[in-house]
């Protein structure tokens, strides 16, 4: 109730999705003191917004939520899309990046062995349809899940919320190539710590910006890790899990779990970013 009551002011006049060309010119919004354009609302604000929520927690089809709120599918439709830009364009400031002195004012104590860091990072992805197209199937291919996927960057404070999240990208992007082109070097200060998996070999992009980077040592076939290695790979380990906690967190919106269909990848960034946004509102993961 407190999310709705602090929309419902602004979703009062929404203009309604119409189709693909509809809104590129105008905003979501009505202009300040008119009347809301377009036919009258066939659902109560808050009903709407409760269908919102179930879509995207309960992973509800479209003809199930029609069904239920004994509406057309189209209008459902026109509502799922219409919500996901005002919603995304309201909760985006839930997604913060907070100050050095900031996090070093509530870094949790399971950090006292990495006293620097300033972000966890990890990547995860969402199945989706397979594309039509060759060359979309190529770039949305992941090796890792032998599957489709859109692939996502995001990085936790110590405490556990998150405060960066990139642009979806297609399953095939390395993570190295997504942490470079997703703005995420621009935030970063000289003297900041970046904790990862081994995966992430970015060290050379984040050398010169005086950043360091902490990963679990790596093990060549040829050797054993030594004991100071696996002490290191433990500790990292003990503190890194939260980033996979987190995303766990936004993939228990059932929206997210199941294969995301072609007709909903113009909406996917606003919607991952919706799902990232609300598990800010939940408690601390780390305390």
């Amino acid at each position: 109730m407190l999310l709705f009551n602090s929309i419902a002011k602004v979703a009062v006049k929404l203009n309604y999705w119409q189709g693909k060309d509809s809104l590129k010119e105008k905003s979501y919004l009505a202009d300040e003191g008119k009347q809301k354009p377009g036919p009258k609302r066939k659902m109560r604000l808050i009903d709407e917004f409760l269908l919102v929520m179930m879509r995207l927690r309960l992973g509800l089809l479209e003809q199930d939520l029609a069904d239920r709120f004994c509406v057309s599918t189209s209008t459902v439709s026109r509502i799922l899309i219409t919500w996901y830009n005002v919603l995304a364009d309201h909760l985006r400031h839930l997604i913060i990046w907070p100050s050095r002195d900031v996090i070093l004012k509530r870094m949790p104590q399971c950090f006292k062995k990495f006293p620097g860091t300033r972000l966890i990072i990890d990547c995860t992805e969402f199945f989706i349809e397979t594309p039509s197209s060759l060359v979309n199937q190529c770039i949305t291919y992941s090796s890792y899940k032998s599957h489709n996927t859109f692939k996502v960057l995001g990085g936790i404070s110590p405490s556990g919320a998150v405060t960066f999240l990139s642009q979806l990208w297609g399953g095939n992007a390395s993570d190295k190539h997504i942490v470079k082109e997703s703005g995420l070097l621009n935030l970063l200060e000289c003297g900041d710590s970046i904790m990862a998996d081994k995966g992430f070999d970015i060290d050379d992009l984040l050398r010169p910006l005086g950043v360091t980077l902490n990963i679990p040592p790596k093990r060549d076939s040829s050797r054993q890790l030594t004991r100071k290695e696996v002490e290191q790979t433990r500790r990292i380990a003990a503190v890194r899990i939260h980033v996979e906690r987190k995303m766990e967190q936004i993939k228990n919106f059932r929206i997210l779990q199941g294969i995301i269909p072609a007709t909903e990848w113009n909406n996917a960034n606003n919607i991952v970013l919706i799902c990232t946004a609300l598990t800010n509102l939940e408690p601390p993961l780390v305390k």
